[in-house]
């Protein structure tokens, strides 16, 4: 059964063009790995520092081989853009199954 994630994330305010175009680094890779359909990142019209993460993955054995492999590769991608969220705010994560 494939799983879905659903990540809103806010960036620091004037930061939303940097966060946008590091995160396509991190895309193509995800992209690349076996099992994901689905890796598009949206930015909200009403608040530009906000973000959704639509994931799409074909099961949940291989979204958390995905998660493994984030923590396992070269970081610098991933904290450049965690160093991009506005200070204070967690991520938000929902998990759904498809």
């Amino acid at each position: 059964m494939a799983i879905r994630h659903v990540i809103t994330i806010r960036v620091a305010p004037g930061k939303a063009a940097e966060f946008a175009a590091i995160f396509t680094a991190v895309r193509e890779t995800a992209l690349q790995e076996d099992g994901c359909e689905q890796y598009e990142l949206l930015q909200s019209l009403d608040d530009p520092d906000t973000f959704v993460l639509l994931e799409r993955w074909a099961s949940q054995e291989l979204l958390e081989r995905h998660m493994e492999a984030e923590r396992a590769r070269d970081s610098s991608a991933m904290d450049a853009l965690v160093a991009l969220w506005a200070p204070g705010v967690t991520p938000t994560i929902e998990r759904f199954e498809v």
